[in-house]
């Protein structure tokens, strides 16, 4: 991932005292949102900017109009640190805005992708709330820039992989099955007896029998996130079920909960969602089928919803094989974000709907299940779905994930919501 970098840009024609202190309410807005941010000196001149650009190649950076007369100087910060995407921040003084307008668009008419937010009072708590968004938007872009991912599949490298390390200049290790199932007697004694803790408060309507080797799976891929700084992990799991006769479904609920996005079905576009949603909501989202539509209602269902996500469940068999385990959990009640992204990740999907009921409704689908009305027709979606996997995030992100794909040069297109 890219390291978040905080620059505040203005002249010394506004005075030094008040673009200084308009920094200083700006950091302390970020300051109480995240500590993972690093921030530079104000730039007060072309060779501060140059500077400032070189010193932070390879970052993610946020940059703050303090004052007017400052759009040259934000230009030629991005030129010299060759950054290719940038959050611009203005606000309702000082000319600061139209600066930070002027920015956006010359540095666009360059190839670089820029979202631009503002507000207009920087010391009052709207402004807070707008900073807020800043730094959830750049943590999701700098959660994938970068990143290394553990893929485990015997597929090797697929156009699939090889697409998401250009599209984000990420890494992604592939480790095949049986390398996980030979750690397996070696796995972490104390995540093994953490597993184990945290699935024993749902009910389990099966034998608990092969709950050791899901416990051991999920210490293995935990140790090795771990170990190698993955930020997320992929598992192909139809191939691992099949070989060893039990699925790794409720490990990856455990992992989504602890914080590690994991996707099942080695889907890397739904993992590239779950890490945007986990910087935006606090949670991973989860990953589901659309399994049927009628009028404004789509009918979602999956099995490895991040058990935070759940208000009860039950461990009950995996649809498909009848292997042990699944997760059939009913959703908080609420607002949500319908999201999917194309496998080649150039165009996201998104939409809004409300929670109707869920949990272990049909014999016939997926385990943990959903029924979500839109405002608009949903038997359309099937038609201009960018992939068949959606992530549904907690509340109404819409116009995040929209800056977030501006962000990382990805198409975004809304359902009828």
């Amino acid at each position: 991932m890219r390291k978040v970098v905080v620059v505040g840009f203005a002249t010394k024609l506004h005075g030094v005292s008040y673009y200084e202190s308009v920094y200083d309410v700006v950091k302390r807005h970020i300051n109480a949102l995240s500590k993972h941010v690093e921030f530079l000196p104000p730039v007060v001149s072309v060779e501060d900017a140059r500077a400032a650009g070189e010193l932070t190649r390879g970052s993610f950076p946020i940059l703050v109009s303090l004052t007017g007369g400052s759009s040259q100087l934000m230009v030629e910060f991005a030129r010299s640190g060759k950054h290719r995407a940038v959050v611009l921040v203005g606000h309702g003084e000082h000319n600061s805005l139209p600066s930070a307008i002027s920015a956006r668009s010359r540095l666009e008419a360059e190839g670089v992708r820029a979202w631009i937010y503002h507000c207009r009072d920087v010391k009052s708590p709207d402004c807070g709330a707008v900073i807020g968004k800043v730094v959830r938007v750049a943590g999701a872009v700098s959660e994938l820039l970068g990143s290394k991912v553990l893929l485990i599949s015997d597929a090797g490298k697929s156009v699939a992989v090889e697409g998401f390390e250009e599209k984000f200049e990420a890494a992604v290790d592939v480790v095949p099955l049986e390398v996980i199932a030979s750690k397996l007697g070696e796995a972490d004694h104390d995540l093994v007896e953490h597993f184990h803790r945290v699935v024993e408060q749902f009910e389990f309507t099966v034998p608990k029998d092969r709950l050791g080797d899901v416990a051991r799976f999920y210490a293995v891929v935990k140790s090795l996130a771990r170990v190698s700084g993955y930020s997320g992990v992929a598992v192909d799991c139809f191939p691992y079920l099949v070989r060893y006769g039990v699925t790794p479904c409720l490990a990856l609920a455990v992992l989504n909960a602890d914080g590690l996005v994991a996707a099942c079905e080695g889907d890397l576009a739904s993992l590239t969602l779950m890490a945007v949603s986990r910087e935006l909501t606090g949670y991973s989202g989860w990953i589901a089928n659309p399994s049927a539509f009628s009028g404004h209602r789509i009918y979602l269902a999956h099995c490895t919803v991040a058990i935070n996500m759940v208000r009860s469940g039950k461990v009950v068999t995996h649809f498909e094989s009848g292997y042990p385990y699944s997760l059939s959990g009913e959703l908080h009640g609420g607002v949500y974000t319908l999201t999917s992204l194309s496998r080649d990740y150039s165009r996201m999907a998104a939409g809004v709907g409300r929670l109707v009921t869920g949990g272990l409704l049909y014999e016939t689908m997926c385990r943990t299940q959903v029924v979500l009305e839109l405002a608009g027709d949903a038997e359309e979606i099937p038609l201009i779905a960018p992939a068949n996997h959606h992530v549904l995030m907690p509340g109404d992100v819409r116009k995040e994930l929209r800056a977030v794909s501006r962000l990382l040069g990805i198409e975004y297109f809304e359902y009828a919501s």
